[in-house]
């Protein structure tokens, strides 16, 4: 899809379709267009057929340079978020794709800073209007697709516009990159072609990658890794991605649970919603995406990408319930249940991270079906003891819909995991599951800064929801970004 800015007149502008919003208060600005529609706008809001309500469309024809209008409500200013905002757009661009419109314009909001509000639109259209296709092949190419986007602003906006495109335009790309990488299925994206696909992004960009396999694993003590690889024929890969920013600042390390597929292994999983495991990689991809995103922005900071990536698959070679494992930090791992499989592989990734002597850590991880429990699919599950940390992380996901929730992570969860073989075991039972999960990963983390998102409710949807299509998500990438863009 082009993307376009259009700085003159409305009236000058030629376009298939213009999707123009406005508050409930400020529905009377609407008469800009009524010598376009001859008049049709004032009979429209006079019968109050279109009123400016939340997510509202009315749709009209007109016979100048624009030929088809969007009228989109807003709702009430006082009741405005920019989450809203997103969720209106994406409704509106969506509306005018399944109405066969290739060429769309969209004006920007008047009363957002212009950069805001360009990053907003551009972001939000581009997200909605994502479709994984890659395995189509009958009536591919009948799907409607919009080609060609415009933004129309006002000329004095130009250069904080501009910039707001182009941000959007990255976080974005890295977003559908994350997408892709978690829809593809299983038998496709294995360890290994995730590992290349990180690999050949990090050349684009200038990010150092380094790829262990099997053998580097064992020489460097990831026990845990392997245990639970070991039923799978793929192998498994630690794929470590190294951003500097600023050689000289100090460093953050990201870690993304990379599952490739999750069958649960010898405490094997219900076959109903099974095939849902593919996503089970997403903070992995998360993990890739924000690093991407992070070198094309030229962010200013040191940052370390960390991704464990396997298979959890039954075999006669397949780690077992009461096995114990010796993690690369030197703590023993009672396996309780093989299908806790993520924070085993984490413990090795999380554990390594010492030899960055990291400021701060960040681990994503579709973790627990006892935080979509807690939380549902709206928000992320977020646990850390640092509270300017969670402060931080937490107005950043306001500010870009991807919410953050914080739970406890008191000292009496940690009896939970408490081992009577080992020196911790990797599943604490039933109740407070998210949390118990969390003080299992704490166990390995030497940072005090250490931050455990658990995005199993949020990594992907059934059906469509806002700006995300069915799919994965790609969640977690936006907010970090505008965390590390505020962070000193």
């Amino acid at each position: 899809m082009r993307i376009a800015l259009f700085t003159k007149q409305i009236k000058e502008l030629k376009t298939d379709c213009l999707i123009y919003s406005c508050y409930e208060e400020n529905i009377e600005e609407l008469e800009i267009f009524n010598e376009q529609t001859n008049g049709l706008i004032a009979h429209i809001l006079h019968n109050k057929e279109f009123i400016g309500k939340i997510n509202q469309i009315y749709s009209l024809r007109l016979n100048g340079n624009i030929k088809r209008l969007i009228l989109l409500g807003l709702g009430k200013r006082t009741e405005f978020t920019t989450k809203k905002a997103r969720e209106a757009i994406a409704k509106a661009v969506t509306y005018a794709r399944d109405q066969d419109i290739k060429e769309l314009s969209v004006h920007v909001f008047n009363d957002l800073h212009p950069q805001e509000s360009a990053n907003l639109i551009v972001e939000a259209s581009r997200l909605s209007l994502y479709n994984f296709n890659h395995y189509k092949t009958q009536n591919k190419n009948e799907q409607k697709e919009i080609t060609a986007f415009t933004l129309v602003a006002d000329q004095n906006n130009f250069i904080e516009v501009d910039k707001g495109i182009r941000n959007a335009l990255i976080l974005t790309e890295a977003v559908n990159i994350a997408r892709d990488l978690g829809n593809h299925p299983g038998n496709i994206a294995t360890p290994s072609y995730i590992a290349k696909k990180a690999k050949e992004l990090a050349l684009k960009t200038g990010i150092k990658c380094t790829i262990l396999g099997n053998r580097d694993l064992e020489r460097w003590g990831m026990n845990a890794i392997l245990a639970v690889n070991k039923g799978s024929a793929h192998q498994a890969k630690l794929v470590i991605l190294e951003y500097s920013g600023n050689r000289k600042g100090k460093t953050i390390c990201l870690v993304g649970k990379g599952i490739t597929f999750d069958s649960g292994g010898i405490s094997i999983k219900p076959s109903d919603k099974m095939d849902e495991m593919k996503y089970d990689m997403c903070g992995g991809a998360t993990v890739i995406g924000t690093l991407y995103a992070a070198a094309q922005l030229k962010l200013p900071h040191k940052i370390i990408g960390i991704i464990p990536l396997t298979e959890n698959m039954p075999s006669g070679n397949a780690y077992k319930p009461g096995d114990i494992i010796k993690a690369y930090n030197g703590k023993m791992i009672d396996v309780i249940d093989t299908d806790a499989e993520g924070r085993v592989v984490l413990s090795d990734a999380l554990a390594y991270t010492k030899n960055y002597k990291p400021e701060i850590v960040i681990d994503y991880a579709t973790l627990t079906g006892a935080c979509v429990v807690a939380l549902g699919e709206e928000c992320s599950g977020l646990f850390t003891q640092d509270d300017q940390l969670a402060k931080q992380l937490t107005e950043s996901g306001e500010k870009t819909g991807e919410r953050l929730w914080r739970l406890p992570l008191w000292e009496e969860y940690k009896e939970l995991i408490k081992s009577s073989h080992a020196d911790v075991k990797n599943y604490g039972g039933r109740y407070g599951g998210a949390i118990t999960a969390a003080a299992f990963l704490q166990e390995f983390v030497e940072c005090k800064k250490w931050a455990h998102l658990d995005i199993a409710g949020t990594a992907w949807v059934t059906k469509n929801k806002g700006i995300n299509p069915v799919g994965a998500t790609g969640v977690g990438i936006r907010m970090t970004i505008e965390f590390l863009k505020n962070w000193k």
